[in-house]
């Protein structure tokens, strides 16, 4: 277990190097009932250097209550705080403490009418991270629900995550530098391997250097534990099939395993789900918009990353994976519109990639 002081030096990390957050900037910090007291060390850490910090509370048991017993009309209302907390705080520090077994259970239906209803909230938030107005992370928790959910002891999947979030951000990106390097002025990339063989563009989109230093970031996002270097590819140019060997856990509690992909035009047409099926089918029936587009290709680069079964956060952040996602991808230079963005995860052990028909990756390593 990790201790109060180590928490307290992760915060101030995070607060000072990370966020570099500074004086009289107003910072909102979002928790839950396991990372309460990391919220507030993080809240402490930006007070002491002439911050405005906040913390705001929620629940998946809260939540679930409500989506029961709200009526749908009501999930129609954007409310007024949210639109005034986007356009003006500096700094939003998003502390995800979500309960898998709990957040499952939330109807679907009508979170995809709410965040419908939040798409102009999130609009103004997007644009203000890529313009850089808004210092905006996202900080993955462990706790006891989640590892359950993803049949591992509390006590690995803590080790796993701090030792991942213990990563020197400036090596982190000093590693991602050298692979972006590689990457620059590329058109094409092919990825094959078990039941994979795809290829998909990335003329005129920039690799992104996902290192946790928001000074050296090219958007106003990070997420936490990091490390990966990542595209928003062509959206129309992903055609061929490929399978993802590792499980994923999103954010509702929706558990998938062995998924298997073709793609045609950049679209979804055919897919095969190992462990999981219905819990796709559920999410991708109420989901809008582009939610069934390519809308992501990351590499992972974090070597103190392991695998935790399909903690998002962590695990695509394993050094010798990869990663696509499907849906949005507006906040990153990419064009696609959805409420939803999945991300799904691919051991490289037996795979290649390879860039402009050069090979790049073998076998879980970059040449």
């Amino acid at each position: 277990m990790i201790s109060q002081a180590e928490l307290q030096k992760i915060a101030k990390n995070i607060i000072n190097k990370s966020m570099f957050v500074k004086q009289k900037e107003a910072v909102v910090i979002s928790t839950g009932p396991n990372s309460l007291k990391f919220a507030e060390k993080l809240a402490y850490e930006a007070a002491i250097i002439g911050a405005n910090p906040t913390i705001t509370y929620g629940n998946d048991e809260l939540s679930l209550k409500i989506y029961k017993d709200i009526k749908t009309k009501h999930l129609r209302i954007i409310p007024k705080l949210s639109k005034i907390l986007a356009k003006k705080i500096d700094v939003e520090i998003i502390i995800d403490d979500s309960n898998p077994i709990i957040a499952r259970k939330l109807p679907q239906k009508k979170i995809q009418i709410r965040m419908k209803t939040m798409k102009p909230i999130k609009k103004i938030r997007d644009k203000r991270i890529i313009k850089k107005t808004i210092k905006s992370v996202l900080i993955g928790f462990p706790n006891k629900e989640t590892a359950r959910s993803l049949g591992i002891s509390f006590n690995k999947l803590s080790k796993i995550f701090w030792n991942s979030l213990s990563m020197d951000t400036y090596k982190l990106y000093i590693i991602n530098e050298k692979i972006i390097s590689k990457l620059k002025n590329t058109e094409k990339i092919n990825i094959t391997g078990k039941n994979t063989n795809i290829e998909l563009s990335v003329k005129n989109r920039e690799p992104i250097n996902d290192c946790g230093l928001w000074e050296r970031d090219k958007i106003g996002y990070l997420n936490l534990p990091a490390g990966e270097v990542f595209y928003a590819p062509v959206e129309t140019s992903a055609n061929g099939e490929i399978y993802f060997d590792l499980p994923c856990l999103w954010h509702f509690g929706k558990q998938v395993k062995g998924v298997w992909f073709e793609f045609k035009n950049g679209r979804v047409v055919n897919y095969s789900i190992e462990r999981g099926q219905k819990n796709f089918e559920e999410v991708m029936k109420h989901a809008s918009g582009d939610k069934d587009k390519l809308a992501e290709l990351g590499i992972g680069t974090n070597p103190n990353a392991k695998p935790t079964g399909g903690m998002t956060i962590v695990d695509e952040k394993i050094r010798g994976t990869i990663h696509m996602a499907i849906g949005w991808n507006k906040g990153y230079g990419g064009k696609n519109d959805s409420t939803i963005h999945w991300d799904f995860f691919k051991d490289m052990k037996k795979s290649k990639m390879f860039v402009d028909d050069k090979l790049f990756m073998k076998n879980g390593k970059i040449i």
